[in-house]
């Protein structure tokens, strides 16, 4: 849609990699956007992205954007939108606040624009662009090999990374993201970690030695690339139904594939699925009561791992805290016979030594910027070097 400013066409694009959502000027003085996050059509966390390009804006004008509330209300409404002027640089706006208008809910942002055009996003966006920077930069590290995992039901490529252990391996490591699509935090987090492991950093180097090392930065580039939300799209996403995935996905088969062989090899020790948006506080681990745990050597190598990290159980108090480097973990029920997540499929079907998790990145926080992201990533490379390293986890 286009609208006059002082003789200048201002027009709404979402046709680019990742742009995304319902996005619609419904007034021109003051300016201002009405925003439909997509949706995968079952409401709460199903609808949630967007990401779009406004062009032909007179400089110095304030954007009003609105965010469509709906009815059941939609989640993950972030207090702080990204925005960027060349899609490289970005930053965060000013927090939002929720409003009324004839009746209808809105959490309105307001920031002024210091260009003729700019972009906004529910989050720092993540795309295959992003992912292939990452591997082009690590695959000249010594050892680190970039393959690819995939072709998606449209016939793109998901890309990952195999980092060889430098002498003769003692250990395997599973890590990937955006599982979810709109989680665009995890991803970023895990390309921070891919990078610190080829660093100078002696603790890397130490877990380079004796891991071999998978990482997938996208799983489901499809909805990634067409600027869908992803979470919940029917008849499941890719981070559920693992125990009885009739291979919907050519991914979720792949990555089986490779975990299994990893079992095989008795080389199947640490497996975590970046997601996001979780708290509002510190990172956090999903994981089931200790009691729930199949083997007792997942047991005593999860609390270790835990130990490593020095992380806390969250609770009521923890979550009050914000931070990126202090990661915690929270216990839930576990329903073995209704269970499907990925996490959970790893612990019943490699090493019983294994330990799985999802890892929520804490998107929707002050801190949640790239360097925020980088943040966390490096805490956690340093505590899963200290598990191998100095733990001793039980094979």
């Amino acid at each position: 849609m286009k609208e006059k400013q002082n003789n200048q066409s201002i027009g709404v694009r979402t046709d680019f990699e990742s742009g995304g959502g319902k996005v619609e000027i419904v007034q021109r003085d003051p300016l201002s956007i009405e925003i439909i996050p997509h949706n995968e059509g079952q409401a709460s966390w199903s609808q949630v992205w967007w990401y779009f390009k406004l062009e032909g804006i007179d400089p110095g004008t304030n954007v009003i954007l609105r965010l469509v509330i709906g009815n059941p209300k939609i989640d993950g409404i972030s207090p702080q939108a990204f925005f960027s002027y060349d899609q490289q640089t970005w930053a965060l706006t000013d927090i939002g606040r929720e409003i009324s208008i004839d009746g209808a809910e809105y959490f309105e942002y307001s920031h002024k624009i210091w260009n003729s055009e700019v972009y906004f996003a529910y989050d720092l966006p993540y795309t295959p662009d992003h992912a292939m920077e990452l591997m082009n930069l690590c695959s000249r590290a010594s050892g680190v090999e970039e393959f690819e995992l995939c072709r998606t039901k449209k016939n793109r490529k998901v890309g990952a990374m195999k980092y060889h252990a430098l002498q003769q391996p003692r250990f395997g490591i599973w890590l990937q993201a955006r599982a979810h699509a709109f989680e665009s935090g995890s991803s970023w987090v895990l390309h921070e970690l891919a990078i610190w492991l080829v660093s100078n950093d002696p603790r890397a180097n130490a877990l380079r030695q004796l891991a071999d090392i998978y990482i997938v930065p996208i799983i489901d580039v499809d909805a990634v690339v067409e600027g869908r939300t992803g979470k919940y799209q029917k008849p499941y996403d890719h981070w559920m139904n693992w125990h009885n995935e009739p291979h919907l996905w050519e991914e979720i088969r792949a990555i089986k594939a490779h975990l299994k062989q990893l079992a095989e090899d008795n080389l199947m020790d640490l497996f975590i699925g970046f997601h996001g948006p979780g708290s509002k506080s510190n990172p956090f681990f999903l994981t089931p009561f200790e009691r729930y745990l199949p083997y007792e050597k997942q047991k005593k190598n999860r609390q270790m791992f835990f130990e490593s990290l020095n992380s806390e159980l969250m609770t009521t108090e923890t979550k009050k805290t914000e931070s990126m480097i202090q990661i915690l973990y929270s216990e839930r029920e576990w329903d073995k016979k209704n269970s499907s997540s990925s996490h959970e499929w790893v612990w019943l079907n490699t090493n019983d030594h294994c330990i799985a998790f999802t890892l929520e990145v804490n998107m929707n926080t002050p801190f949640s910027t790239h360097m925020g992201y980088r943040s966390e990533a490096i805490s956690l490379g340093k505590a899963m070097s200290n598990y191998f390293i100095n733990s001793k986890p039980l094979k």
